[in-house]
């Protein structure tokens, strides 16, 4: 079986009134923030973020100083670009915005823990064997059985983190 793309799921509540306007407004969020994405070094793209565009001014988050000056460095540049698309921007605002989670790993690193790889605990693969077994035939069946077959073989189980 192959897998569905998301978008099989959200078309049918993209008709409804209580969600196509959501829907719509996150695929242009999607399409914007993929010309975005096109237009900047594809070093800075991990980096950053585009946010909203109020009054003209498109705001782009960052994830440090560096990444910030460059993003003023070219914005002459990318301004030109995104008026010749159509946009309505007349500014940039860039906004520093670490990430918590990346500097909060950096930090838990240098502490002397180490990153380790998380492996399912043996009651997980009986559990979602169990669940598997209760199934129909499906495509999530399948993945559940693809997943716990992965970790069957995994030497650490009794170091294993509950799943």
């Amino acid at each position: 079986m192959f897998p569905l793309k998301v978008d099989t799921y959200l078309d049918p509540l993209g008709k409804t009134p209580e969600y196509a306007g959501l829907l719509s407004s996150a695929r242009q969020l999607h399409e914007a923030q993929s010309t975005f994405f096109k237009l900047i070094p594809t070093q800075l793209i991990q980096y950053c973020r585009m946010g909203r565009i109020l009054d003209g001014k498109l705001t782009i988050l960052v994830e440090n100083g560096a990444i910030a000056s460059k993003l003023k460095q070219i914005s002459p540049s990318l301004l030109v670009k995104l008026q010749q698309l159509g946009w309505k921007v007349t500014a940039f605002q860039i906004l520093v915005q670490a990430h918590n989670s990346a500097r909060n790993s950096r930090l838990f690193e240098k502490q002397g823990h180490s990153k380790r790889k998380l492996k399912l605990s043996q009651t997980g693969k009986k559990c979602l064997t169990q669940l598997a077994a209760t199934m129909p035939d499906s495509e999530l069946r399948n993945t559940i059985q693809l997943f716990v077959g992965k970790h069957q073989n995994d030497p650490a189980d009794h170091n294993a983190s509950e799943t």
